[in-house]
């Protein structure tokens, strides 16, 4: 008997470590929902350790065994031939029944292996849906057959980027409209081709508008198409920017070649008899940016940073490059002195003589009320450029705007200026100890009204600007350089410069796709009494331009430009130039 029972133990330890073995083995199948489901490995590892318990608890009793610490009765048969061989092995003490005992604790032991066993199962079972989870949104910001990628809204809240196609015109038909072209028949469109060729002109209409405000700054920030998802956060990368090929044809001498600067036309005849007129092709112009925008719970923060190849020798140019949160921004970017919504479109680099033209570190904020008011309160860096002496920076600039817009064809913006203008003279070439300050101011008004009466999208844009020591905020002033303030150097009194500047402007769209500007822009100095006669005393800038745009992201113009120069003592200067160029936006 004592051998049997010695069997059925051997027998039980098999089976539960075969049964072990198979639920250990059990595979798990990839769940999508990381709770564990019915018919999981999970439950399958539940049933078998209950099953192991069941199994050994049957074969326990079989074995007579009622209690582990009790010996088992053993009944023998009179009659059973066997009986006296039986009796000799039945157990005589209860060291023969912790056999069973120690086979009934290796089976629980089991039993909450196997437990551990299915709370690491469903564990891998949640970690394998998260990593789905990021798998699916990693691959959802797909491409369209034969269009550009298209991203949508970063919101705070939002986990994926969700892409929808919203620039990309359909598809004509390819059969049907060379079929009526070529049988001479008038060709019409479909209702939803309609439709597409309405979105493809309101689309050219805001990327134009987009680059000739050319404002980085003024975009919605939940606003992100073309974004990519960086892996492992909620953060967005966009790379932006354009390629810009210019022939520039100058009739007359030019300093600088590859623009129309009108401060620089020479105003001394011999100098224009003998110096030979230059043109030249550039691609320097081409412009690359980087825009990254993480949402989180306290907004959405942003970081962008934009150059140009238009340094000495066609080395890299920072144009921008801030932080910004919500209402708040820091870096180098437009100062608010500057009205980006009232810019002209033209195919010269320079740009307007007359406009306040000027990128510089600030620190800015920008309430907003409702739609129509934005305000704007900034310091900016001072940087005064002064003539027969050095500039000394020491107080920030203050810049003051507000904007109002009632509607979307109306558009005015009021800028105050206000700077201490400090620096060192300079005597036999060697600067002075004296550090002499005076306080400058500026006035600028702007605005951009459309004319449906002209033209559904045309528009005129205007600007005025008037102050003292903002030489270096008016653009062609700061192109030829240091028309903030002059020291005299007979006294060395520091003297500031009154500035008149302005310009106006008509857009004027031919069609869906062309459209020309007309614009003219004004420079006038009120020079101090002791500036020499070469002095620059006012300049005037007329030109006129055709741009074509045969994709929203195309630009094909070309642009004629006249110019006048006239110095303080009367002499004058002209120069005319020719420019065409070709410019790419990939973004």
């Amino acid at each position: 008997m004592k051998f049997h029972r010695h069997y059925a133990c051997a027998t039980i330890v098999m089976a539960v470590c075969c049964l072990s073995v198979q639920a250990q083995d059990q595979p798990v199948p990839a769940a999508e929902n990381p709770q564990p489901a019915t018919g999981s490995a999970g439950e399958a590892a539940v049933v078998d350790a209950q099953a192991i318990t069941d199994f050994a608890a049957a074969l326990t009793l079989a074995a007579g065994v009622d209690d582990p610490n009790e010996p088992p009765e053993v009944v023998l048969d009179p009659n059973d031939p066997a009986a006296p061989e039986a009796a000799e092995l039945a157990p005589k003490s209860v060291e023969d029944a912790m056999d069973m005992a120690a086979v009934i604790a290796l089976v629980r032991q089991q039993q909450v292996q196997l437990a551990q066993q299915q709370d690491m199962l469903a564990d891998q079972s949640r970690q394998l849906g998260h990593l789905r989870e990021e798998l699916d949104a990693l691959r959802q910001p797909g491409m369209v057959a034969g269009d550009v990628q298209i991203g949508g809204n970063l919101d705070q809240d939002s986990q994926p980027i969700t892409l929808t196609d919203q620039s990309a015109p359909a598809e004509p038909d390819d059969d049907a409209a060379p079929a009526g072209k070529a049988q001479g028949q008038q060709v019409a469109l479909a209702p939803g081709e309609e439709q597409t060729q309405q979105e493809l002109k309101d689309q050219t209409s805001d990327m134009v508008a987009t680059a000739q405000a050319d404002d980085p700054t003024a975009q919605i920030l939940t606003d992100f198409p073309g974004a990519w998802r960086l892996p492992g956060t909620r953060a967005a990368l966009a790379v932006g920017g354009y390629v810009k090929s210019t022939l520039v044809y100058n009739q007359d001498p030019l300093e600088i070649t590859d623009r129309f600067i009108v401060g620089s036309i020479p105003v001394d005849s011999t100098i224009a008899d003998t110096v030979e007129a230059q043109s030249s092709i550039t691609a320097s112009q081409s412009r690359l940016n980087f825009d990254l925008r993480d949402p989180t719970d306290v907004g959405i923060l942003r970081a962008f940073i934009e150059g140009d190849f238009a340094g000495d020798s066609n080395t890299f140019r920072l144009r921008h490059a801030f932080g910004q949160w919500s209402r708040v921004l820091a870096g180098q970017t437009w100062s608010a002195f500057v009205d980006t919504k009232a810019t002209a479109e033209e195919v010269d680099f320079e740009g307007l003589n007359g406009r306040i033209n000027v990128r510089q570190s600030q620190v800015r904020f920008s309430p907003q009320i409702g739609e129509q008011y934005e305000f704007q309160f900034s310091l900016e860096d001072p940087n005064p450029q002064i003539q027969n002496g050095s500039g000394v920076t020491r107080t920030p600039d203050v810049v003051m705007s507000a904007r109002v817009q009632p509607n979307e064809r109306l558009h005015t913006k009021v800028a105050l200026l206000g700077r201490q203008i400090r620096g060192q003279d300079v005597v036999n070439g060697l600067t002075g100890n004296g550090v002499e300050k005076q306080y400058g101011w500026g006035l600028s008004v702007s605005g951009r009204y459309t004319t449906p009466r002209i033209g559904e999208r045309d528009s005129l844009l205007f600007q005025l600007n008037a102050g003292k020591g903002i030489g270096r905020y008016v653009n062609d002033l700061s192109s030829v350089g240091n028309y903030d303030g002059i020291f005299n150097q007979a006294t060395g009194e520091l003297k500031l410069f009154d500035v008149v500047s302005g310009y106006l402007s008509m857009q004027h769209w031919w069609s869906s796709t062309s459209r020309s500007n007309l614009t003219l822009g004004y420079v006038e100095l009120d020079n101090p009494g002791f500036v020499e006669g070469d002095a620059y005393k006012r300049t005037i800038r007329a030109s006129t331009n055709l741009f074509w745009t045969p994709t929203p992201r195309i630009d094909i113009g070309v642009e004629f430009l006249w110019g006048r120069r006239e110095n303080e003592n009367g002499e004058q200067g002209d120069a005319s130039q020719l420019q065409m160029a070709a410019r790419y936006r990939f973004r």
